[in-house]
């Protein structure tokens, strides 16, 4: 892959844009910080000169901002407003609203996939293979998206539009249940966060996230990842939810181990899943950059679990892990998202 490194020097200033309010939240929120350091630190060695402008919900506030800085580019890190991730979708609406050049997804895009269930229609219309879903409908009752067959099984519940695994535990999987049991999971669940809640067909399987980048001839798909449970309770079942993904000392962290190696039987599977993605990649019409997370059944039949727009990329994490197994460093990552955008505002 070619590394597509721009020349920031002769460039004005680089916005890096970013949620305020995560400044004083959990880990996954705070992870924004590490990002702002490290992008920062690329985009110097690019040449190029940034700025941070936390967003809030006062959107004048953050408009007028921009407005005075006129940046050449902005790089969206904003995963939330207001405490909701839902809202991060009006940060890039206002990016295009002003005509601004930035990095990512746009709003259009943005929403869909990060809308769990609408993104899943839209790929099950495309062909893409996904795990059957329920949701609430205005009035309450159960509506079965993505297969009309399933009607007992495993299910996982999960938040609609929100991110980072939140909420996600050992007690959000249902084992042998009918739809009966998973729409009041469904129910109990949005009581008591507060916020909407969907059941989705739980594969109990090997779990794979493949990255995305946009490159000068189209997206590329980065050497795919699988997340291996490692010396995990036969009972307890595989996820990686919000202890596995973000809480560093915890058993759970330490046993969900992201590996880049795999046998040549995997071959096939591999190659199938890059097909996926980059189909993933056109149905929802995203930019930039990308990941797709990825079960795998016991027959070896994938299926699609969601799409992230604008993934994390702090250093280390998973799509900055993957470019590294690819041979772009970080500061090149940073400057092929960049270029991504700039030839997206001109063309």
């Amino acid at each position: 892959m070619s590394p597509d490194r721009p020349d920031l020097t002769a460039l004005g200033p680089i916005v890096l844009a970013y949620d305020n309010d995560a400044l004083a939240g959990d880990a996954a929120s705070r992870d924004v910080l590490d990002q702002l350091d490290a992008v920062e630190a690329a985009v110097a060695v690019l040449g190029g000169t940034s700025v941070r402008v936390g967003m809030d919900l006062d959107l004048g506030r953050a408009r007028e901002s921009l407005r005075r800085l006129r940046p050449v580019l902005v790089v969206n890190l904003v995963e939330s407003l207001g405490g909701s991730d839902r809202l991060q979708t009006v940060a890039a609406m206002l990016f295009e609203d002003m005509g601004l050049a930035f990095t990512g997804t746009g709003s259009l895009a943005m929403a869909l996939s990060n809308h769990k269930l609408a993104s899943k229609r839209r790929l099950a219309d495309a062909g893409v293979p996904v795990p059957a879903g329920i949701q609430l409908d205005a009035s309450g009752e159960p509506v079965l998206v993505g297969s009309e067959n399933v009607r007992r099984g495993d299910w996982i519940v999960k938040t609609l539009e929100s991110h980072a695994s939140l909420f996600m535990d050992d007690g959000m999987v249902l084992r042998d249940a009918d739809i009966g049991d998973a729409v009041a999971a469904v129910r109990a669940a949005a009581a008591q966060h507060g916020q909407p809640f969907f059941a989705e067909q739980f594969i109990d399987g090997r779990e794979f996230n493949l990255s995305v980048v946009d490159g000068p001839n189209g997206p590329e798909v980065l050497p795919p990842a699988e997340i291996r449970f490692i010396h995990w309770e036969p009972s307890r079942p595989r996820i990686v939810g919000y202890a596995a993904k973000w809480e560093e000392e915890s058993e759970l962290y330490q046993r969900s181990v992201r590996h880049f190696d795999f046998t040549p039987e995997d071959a096939g599977l591999l190659s199938r899943l890059r097909d996926v993605s980059l189909a993933v990649w056109k149905s929802l019409d995203l930019a930039g950059y990308g990941r797709v997370d990825f079960r795998v059944d016991a027959d070896g039949a994938p299926f699609v679990l969601e799409a992230n727009a604008n993934p994390c990329i702090t250093p280390g994490a998973g799509f900055a892990a993957a470019a590294e197994q690819a041979g772009i460093s970080y500061t090149d990552l940073i400057g092929r998202i960049a270029s991504a955008a700039l030839r997206r505002s001109h063309g």
